[in-house]
């Protein structure tokens, strides 16, 4: 019984199968059916109407027949096969040979993709002998209005084509001919041939119009223009020579020379109606002539720069020798006052050697302006070079003039300041003494003889002859340091020893009812007495404030207002 149930699912398994498959064939069969219909259904035939519309013979009518012979093979051989295969791909479905029925329809979408593939390639080429047909009508006539007008050109203006004339009349006569070859080409329902004659002909045209438009140009350019320029130039050129002016370094006769050769060339090449890369050439040689008359006018402009350049250089060497003479003896006099360093003194050394060898490198442009060997531009820039030279050196000068100057500003202001140092040195001393302190610091009494020796020493220095003001300077600047940390020393023992009585007054108060603090004030008394003023009030103000916070603060402020009164 479960054999026979295992039977019959397995039939309807397979049943169901089939059933499957035979639906995907019976698509796939409809698909192709409809594929092969649409083919049918392609307008060859409208598009062939379109070639019989055009001369019958011929190219024209070899196509038309390979065409429609290629239509009729797919109509009645082709397309009845794949009808054919249809069948038989339902039948084996039927069979239930699936392999086979998908063998067969792959052949038949193979079939129909090469069929579908001719019929566009016949309609592509339909249209390009049809197009061909159209377009050469239209263009040969615009070619053929191109060339009457190209012979009009010709005969209207021959004497502007110079020999070229008679080689551009038989490029014209080779595109008649090639035309005529096209005439007789479409005549003969060879469209396509003559298409391709018809383009090579318009190319040539294009390039017969070109020369007819430039030759005429190019030649003038090489006959008058170019000549006359040249001309002129070799005119300017030999005036300026005629004038004095020194121009071998430009070679003008060589490179006029060697423009003739070229523009002879190219002269040639017109006559044969050749005008490639001769519009370039003929600009390169118009660049080249600008060029060597920018080197001419460079010389002019160099010529008037160097008159008034010699004359202004010539007085500034003149001034400047004169201010050195003068320096020279200011430096020499200044020598008997002041000690000046090897340095100083190799500064004016240095100014007479430049002097001297700017001056000669004058004298030798001045020998060569004479003698015209150098061009003008060569000596603009040696002047130049020299102007700046001369500024640079009097620069230098001035400064060195500046600084003997300065030696005697710098002597006045190192005795006023000696002075003031003086000045506060006594009355550093003078406070000291009549603020009734009980004796001076061992440290502060050397450092007031320090003070007294350094500012000696800047004294005996200033009263040398001849006069080091390096050396003064730092003995000064030690001096004012010494002075002023005497000064500040000096403030602190007076502000010390004012605060320190004045805590110790403000704190006998509680003197005798606090026996610490009447000890306290006995070690303070007794630094004090030793003249050691700053650990004296420390320990004063410290015992105090133990007592009594504040109260150092509130007794300094006693005193500022005091001050005040």
């Amino acid at each position: 019984m479960e054999v026979i149930v295992g039977l019959i699912l397995l039939l309807c398994i397979l049943f169901g199968v089939g059933y499957i498959y035979r639906r995907r064939i019976y698509k796939d069969v409809d698909r192709l059916e409809a594929w092969k219909i649409q083919i049918m259904n392609r307008s060859i035939i409208d598009e062939l109407s379109k070639v019989k519309e055009l001369k019958m013979v011929g190219q024209a009518e070899e196509l038309f027949d390979q065409w429609r012979n290629e239509w009729d093979e797919i109509i009645t051989t082709q397309l009845p096969e794949v009808e054919e295969l249809l069948f038989d791909a339902e039948d084996h479905s039927d069979k239930y040979r699936f392999k086979k029925a998908r063998n067969v329809l792959g052949h038949i979408e193979k079939v129909l993709t090469t069929v579908d593939e001719n019929i566009d390639k016949i309609i592509e080429e339909i249209n390009e002998l049809v197009s061909s047909e159209e377009k050469n009508k239209v263009e040969s006539e615009e070619i053929k209005q191109q060339v009457k007008k190209v012979k009009k050109t010709l005969l209207a203006h021959s004497y502007q084509f110079g020999k070229a004339h008679g080689k551009l009349e038989e490029k014209l006569a080779e595109v008649s001919e090639v035309l005529k070859q096209f005439d007789s080409e479409t005549e003969e329902g060879n469209y396509l041939a003559a298409r391709e004659i018809l383009l090579k002909v318009k190319k040539e045209l294009e390039h017969l119009q070109v020369k007819t438009n430039d030759i005429p140009k190019l030649l003038t350019e090489c006959n008058i223009t170019l000549p006359n320029l040249l001309n002129e130039l070799e005119e300017g050129y030999k005036e300026m020579v005629g004038n004095g002016y020194y121009l071998e370094h430009i070679q003008v006769e060589i490179e006029i020379d060697k423009i003739n050769k070229q523009i002879e060339g190219y002269r040639k090449q017109l006559e044969n109606a050749e005008i490639d890369d001769v519009a370039e050439s003929l600009q390169a040689i118009q660049e080249s002539i600008d060029t060597i008359y920018d080197l001419l006018e460079k010389e002019v402009e160099s010529n008037q720069f160097v008159k008034q350049a010699k004359e202004t250089i010539n007085h500034k060497l003149i001034e400047l020798s004169e201010q050195n003479i003068a320096t020279i003896e200011e430096t020499n006099l200044v020598k008997q006052s002041y000690q000046l360093s090897n340095t100083e003194l190799d500064r004016q050394k240095q100014i007479e050697k430049q002097l001297s060898q700017i001056v000669k490198k004058f004298e030798h442009i001045n020998q060569n302006l004479q003698n015209d060997h150098v061009a003008h531009s060569i000596i603009k820039d040696e002047l130049g070079e020299i102007d700046k030279q001369i500024s640079q050196l009097l620069d230098d000068h001035n400064e060195y003039r500046d600084m003997l100057q300065t030696l005697r500003k710098d002597e006045l202001q190192a005795r006023e300041s000696l002075n003031n140092l003086k000045r506060v040195l006594l009355e550093a001393s003078r406070a000291v003494h009549q603020s009734n302190i009980p004796g001076l610091p061992v440290d502060f009494v050397e450092l007031i003889d320090k003070a007294r020796i350094e500012v000696q020493k800047v004294t005996l220095k200033l009263d040398e002859i001849p006069l080091n003001m390096i050396v003064v300077n730092q003995l000064l600047e030690d001096a004012v340091q010494t002075v002023e940390s005497l000064k500040q020393y000096a403030d602190e023992i007076i502000e010390q020893v004012t605060l320190v009585e004045k805590v110790i007054q403000y704190g006998n108060r509680y003197r005798s009812r606090n026996s610490q603090l009447a000890t306290k004030f006995r070690e303070a008394e007794e630094l004090f007495r030793n003249y050691e003023y700053r650990k004296s009030l420390e320990a004063a103000a410290a015992a105090l404030e133990q007592i009594e916070p504040g109260s150092l603060s509130k007794i300094q402020e006693i005193i500022n207002e005091q001050k005040l009164k």
